[in-house]
Formats: C-alpha cells, structure tokens, sequence
C-alpha cells in the first residue's frame, strides 16, 4: 500500500481510508505495524504525504530485532514535519486542503 502511494497508483484519501479500516480491525503484526498505522490515521491532520511513506518503508525492511529503533526513527521523522509548513503547501489540494482550514 505505501509502495502504491509513492507510486501514485493509491492516494491520500485512499491511504487513509485504508489506515482508518486497518485500525478498526486491529489486526497490528507487531508495534511497529501498529504505529505505522496509527500514524497513518492523522494522515490529513499532520499533513502526512507520500514522501514520508519512503521512512516508513524503511522501517518495515529493517530486522525485527531492530523495532524499537524503526519506532524511533519513525516518530523522530514524523515530529521533525512542518506541518505548518505543508499546510501552506497543501491548502489548494482536493484532499489535504478540507483540513487545512482552521489549524493555521
């Protein structure tokens, strides 16, 4: 699903709705699995895009002895975004710009 996102055969909406029916399902391999999808949930709110997904897959291929620090990374990634900044970026897309309004 990440691949398909960079790839610009899924978008956005698509990848959110999926992270929405993943986490309801609550079918997480591991902490890891979990965490991509919770953070995939607030995908629209944080301004998650489809460059991001380039961490998160590497987190996924990176060994399971080494989850904790694929969590890290992931969340170091995801904190160090400018969400104010991808706001500005994003407020005239079909998708992203319905959240922008509001949270500047």
């Amino acid at each position: 699903m990440l691949r398909e996102w960079q790839q610009e055969q899924k978008d956005a909406l698509g990848v959110w709705e999926w992270a929405q029916a993943a986490k309801k399902d609550g079918v997480a391999q591991d902490d890891l699995v979990r965490d991509l999808v919770d953070c995939l949930c607030t995908l629209p709110f944080d301004m998650i895009i489809a460059a991001d997904a380039e961490v998160m897959l590497d987190a996924l291929a990176n060994p399971p002895e080494e989850t904790d620090l694929s969590i890290n990374l992931l969340w170091n990634h995801l904190d160090g975004i400018n969400a104010d900044g991808r706001r500005g970026e994003l407020r005239d897309d079909p998708f992203y710009g319905q959240f922008c309004d509001g949270m500047d």
